[in-house]
C-alpha cells in the first residue's frame, strides 16, 4: 500500500509539472505582446544594436547615473546630426543648380547665324497716307499704327484683315528698303535673303527668321505678308535651340549658319532711308531700328533695338550666347531650377518656348482681359478679338506700363527663362559715309549705289554683321547637389556621430516586426502540436472546450486532465468501461499520461525568459 500510494503521489507531482509547463506556454503566447516582452526585447536590441552608445544603456554592471550620462550623450549627438542634415538639407533644396562653362568649345557652324530685323523709323510713306480720307477707318487704324491718339471720338472696331491691308498699302516694301545685300562673301538677291515681319514698329525686313509654318502652331497661309515663292532655292526647315538641327538637312536650306568669321563672311546690306517720305515715327531721327534676335522668336524691336541714323556706317560683331542643360536636373522642382523645357510649358500661339515668346503672349492675354483688344503686332491667340485702336492708347499704355515694371497684378513673372536659349550678343559703331569722288572706298560695293537714283548718302546706311570667332563656350545648368550628394553626406554626418547604417535601419525593422512575428508563430505551432497530442487520450466535447476556453480568457492555467476527464465522461450517455471489479480503470488513464513527455523544449527567446 505504501508503494501505491508513493507511485500515486508521483504520478500527481508529474501532472503539476506537466500543468505547470502548458500553463507558462499558453501565458507566454497571451502575453508575446506585452509590455514586459516589449520590455525586453528592448533591452536586447540595445544590448546588440550597432549603434554606438546605446549598450551602456542596457548595461547592468554600470549605475544608473552612468546610464543617464550616456543617454544624455546619445541624445546630445541625435540632436547634432539632426543639426546638421538639416543644413544640408537646406543647401539640397535650396540651390541645387549651378550654372558652369561648358567643357568641350562650340563651333558657330553648328548654330544658325541670327535673325536680323531691320525697321525703317518711319512707319508709313507720306505719298501712301496722303491718299486716305482722315474720316475713313482705314485712316484710324492707321493712326494706331503710328501711336497717335489724340482723336479719342473713333470708335471703329479693327480687324486683322483690314489693318494688314492698310499696313502693306502704307509702308516701305523690303525691296524699296534694301539697296544691296551679301552673305558669306557672295552678292545676293534681297528679297530672296529677307522676308516681311510684322513688329511693334510696324512693318519690317527680317533675315534668317524660322518659316511661319515651324514658328506658329495654328499656322495659316493668312499670317504670311507675301505668298511663299515655289522656286526659292534655299528650304525652311524646322530648328529650335534644344533639339538643334536635324542630322540630315537639304543643300540649301535657312535658317542658315555661319560661313565663317570677320565682315567678308557675315551679312551686309545697305538701306535706303526715304527721308523725303517720312510721315510718322516713334522717335526723334531718321535711319532704321535693327534687332539681332534668335530665330524662333518673333522680335520687339521698338524697346530692344538699337538705332543706325542715315548717312552712317555701322559694324555690328555679334557673340552668341548659348545655353544647355542636362537632362538630370528634370527631377527637380521648376519653382526650383527656374527654368523650362521646351515640353513642360506649351504655349498657345507659338510652337517653340522661349521666355520672350512667353511674354508677348501674356501681353496679349492682359490686354484682352484689361481692354478688351490686341495691338496688331501680338499674338491673335483669339482670332476674334479686334485690333487695339486710338481710343484704347490710354489702356494699352497703363497696361504696357505696368507690365514693364514688374507689377503683381499685371505681370509676366510666370514666362520663365527656357533651360535651352540662345541669344546674341551685339556691339555695334558706327562713322559718317563719305562719297566725294576724290576719296577711295575699300569696300567692294557696286557703282550704281553712289552714282543710281539712290546716290544720296544722307539716305543711305550700311550695315555689316559679322561673328569675331568661329568658336565659343556655352554655359550648362547641372544638378550640382543631388541626392547621391545629399544622401553620402547625411550618412557620413550619422556615421560620424552614432556609427548609423543602411544595416541600422534593417536591425530596427528585424526587431519590430520579423523577430516578435517568428516567435509568435513558433509557439503557435508547439500549442496546436500540444493539442494533437492530446487528442488521441480523450475525446473533447464541446463542453469541456468552453471549460478550456473560459480558464483562458479568466487568465488561468488550463484544468487538469482529470477534470476533463471527469467532464466528458459525465456527459457520457453509456455507463463508463469497468473491469471485472466493476471499477473505473484508472490505472491505464494514468499509465497514458506517462506517454506524454515530463518537458516541452521552447525556442530561447530574449524575451521570453
Amino acid at each position: 500500500m505504501k508503494s501505491l500510494r508513493m507511485s500515486k503521489d508521483g504520478r500527481h507531482q508529474q501532472q503539476q509539472q506537466d500543468r505547470k509547463v502548458s500553463g507558462s506556454e499558453d501565458d507566454e503566447e497571451n502575453t508575446i505582446c506585452s509590455g514586459a516582452a516589449i520590455k525586453r526585447s528592448v533591452v536586447y536590441y540595445l544590448k546588440n544594436t550597432t549603434l554606438h552608445g546605446l549598450k551602456y544603456i542596457a548595461e547592468e554592471s554600470i549605475t544608473i547615473p552612468e546610464r543617464v550620462f550616456f543617454g544624455i550623450a546619445f541624445l546630445v549627438v541625435v540632436i547634432l546630426s539632426g543639426f546638421f542634415i538639416s543644413n544640408v538639407y537646406s543647401k539640397w533644396s535650396a540651390s541645387p543648380i549651378i550654372i558652369s562653362t561648358s567643357a568641350k568649345q562650340k563651333l558657330t557652324s553648328n548654330m544658325p547665324f541670327p535673325a536680323i530685323t531691320i525697321c525703317n523709323l518711319n512707319q508709313a510713306l507720306y505719298s501712301k497716307v496722303d491718299s486716305i480720307s482722315r474720316t475713313s477707318t482705314n485712316f484710324s487704324l492707321l493712326m494706331g499704327l503710328c501711336d497717335q491718339g489724340a482723336d479719342t471720338s473713333i470708335s471703329y472696331i479693327g480687324t486683322w484683315k483690314y489693318f494688314k491691308a492698310i499696313l502693306v498699302e502704307v509702308a516701305q516694301p523690303c525691296e524699296k528698303m534694301l539697296l544691296y545685300c551679301s552673305f558669306g562673301s557672295r552678292q545676293e538677291d534681297c528679297a530672296l535673303l529677307f522676308n516681311s515681319i510684322l513688329t511693334d514698329d510696324g512693318l519690317c525686313c527680317n533675315f534668317n527668321a524660322l518659316d511661319p509654318s515651324y514658328l506658329i502652331r495654328n499656322y495659316s497661309d493668312d499670317v504670311r505678308w507675301e505668298p511663299a515663292q515655289p522656286n526659292m532655292r534655299y528650304e525652311p526647315i524646322d530648328w529650335t535651340p534644344e533639339k538643334g538641327y536635324a542630322r540630315k538637312l537639304p543643300e540649301f536650306y535657312y535658317p542658315r549658319t555661319s560661313g565663317g568669321t570677320g565682315i567678308r563672311m557675315g551679312l551686309t546690306v545697305v538701306l535706303n532711308a526715304s527721308i523725303a517720305e517720312y510721315y510718322c515715327t516713334k522717335s526723334m531721327s531718321v535711319g532704321f531700328k535693327v534687332l539681332v534676335h534668335n530665330p524662333a522668336e518673333l522680335p520687339k524691336v521698338s524697346n530692344y533695338g538699337f538705332v543706325v541714323t542715315a548717312g552712317r556706317e555701322a559694324r555690328i560683331p555679334i557673340e552668341p550666347v548659348y545655353e544647355d542643360a542636362l537632362p538630370s536636373i528634370r527631377s527637380i522642382k521648376k519653382s526650383v531650377r527656374r527654368c523650362l523645357f521646351s515640353d513642360e510649358n506649351e504655349l498657345i500661339y507659338y510652337r517653340t518656348y522661349s521666355r520672350k515668346n512667353c511674354e508677348l503672349e501674356c501681353e496679349a492675354k492682359l490686354l484682352l482681359r484689361e481692354c478688351s483688344c490686341v495691338l496688331y503686332y501680338l499674338p491673335r491667340i483669339d482670332p476674334m478679338a479686334r485690333v487695339c485702336g486710338p481710343n484704347d492708347n490710354l489702356c494699352t499704355d497703363r497696361v504696357q506700363t505696368e507690365i514693364e515694371s514688374s507689377l503683381t497684378n499685371l505681370s509676366c513673372e510666370s514666362c520663365w527663362p527656357g533651360c535651352f536659349e540662345l541669344t546674341y550678343k551685339a556691339t555695334p559703331s558706327t562713322a559718317s559715309i563719305v562719297t566725294d569722288p576724290r576719296f577711295m572706298a575699300g569696300e567692294n560695293m557696286p557703282d550704281y549705289l553712289f552714282h543710281g537714283p539712290y546716290s544720296n548718302a544722307s539716305e543711305m546706311s550700311i550695315l555689316h554683321f559679322y561673328y569675331m570667332t568661329n568658336i565659343f563656350r556655352s554655359t550648362t545648368k547641372s544638378e550640382m547637389f543631388g541626392f547621391t550628394e545629399f544622401l553620402s553626406n547625411t550618412g557620413g554626418l550619422l556615421g560620424l556621430f552614432m556609427g548609423f547604417s543602411i544595416f541600422s535601419v534593417i536591425e530596427i525593422v528585424y526587431y519590430i516586426t520579423v523577430r516578435p512575428y517568428c516567435a509568435s508563430r513558433t509557439l503557435k505551432q508547439q500549442h496546436n502540436r500540444r493539442l494533437e497530442q492530446l487528442g488521441w487520450l480523450t475525446p473533447i466535447r464541446p463542453p469541456v472546450r468552453k471549460l478550456i476556453r473560459r480558464h483562458r480568457w479568466a487568465g488561468l492555467p488550463p484544468p487538469s486532465y482529470s477534470e476533463v476527464y471527469k467532464r466528458s465522461f459525465s456527459r457520457k450517455k453509456d455507463k463508463p468501461e469497468t473491469g471485472r471489479t466493476g471499477k473505473l480503470q484508472k490505472k491505464s488513464f494514468w499509465q497514458t499520461l506517462q506517454v506524454r513527455p515530463a518537458e516541452m523544449k521552447t525556442p530561447e527567446y530574449p524575451y521570453m525568459d
